[in-house]
């Protein structure tokens, strides 16, 4: 990772106008060029599962995200070049019901008898049920797990 944008990240966490799930966020997409030899595989999971359950949980609160991803694009511009796609995503898609529905498929695909509805029902069910969407992306996380192949 650069050295700007590893200032960027520092700076980042100290905004209180940025919750915990966006700093995740923009931590993974900035440390995700650091893995270019595939070398994260056992440490990660697949890049199209961590982006779709990042997609359903910040579609679980679209509105505050939107705004956050906007601080960054301002304030952090390093940070926001390796989340401008996500952002781009969330901001073109106003009616997320297709994106809903092909995130909630790649996860359902990914684990073991798992349907789209099962894992939109845990994402609302965990959003529901915890302090923060970070929190429940944890718990969804724990959950996927359990359903592994």
């Amino acid at each position: 990772m650069s050295e700007k944008k590893f200032d960027e990240l520092q700076k980042l966490y100290d905004n209180s106008k940025i919750g915990t799930l966006v700093q995740e966020i923009c931590e993974y997409y900035a440390t995700l060029d650091d893995y270019e030899d595939n070398s994260y595989q056992d440490e990660i999971e697949p890049t199209e599962i961590v982006e779709s359950v990042y997609v359903l949980f910040c579609l679980q609160s679209r509105e505050q995200i939107l705004d956050e991803l906007s601080i960054v694009q301002k304030k952090y511009p390093e940070l926001y070049q390796t989340v401008r796609g996500l952002h781009n995503t969330l901001l073109i898609n106003m009616d997320y019901r297709l994106l809903e529905d092909n995130c909630s498929k790649k996860i359902a695909e990914h684990a073991k008898d798992t349907s789209q509805s099962e894992v939109l029902s845990h994402v609302d069910s965990f959003t529901r049920s915890s302090n923060s969407l970070s929190e429940a992306v944890d718990k969804f996380y724990t959950w996927l797990h359990s359903r592994r192949r």
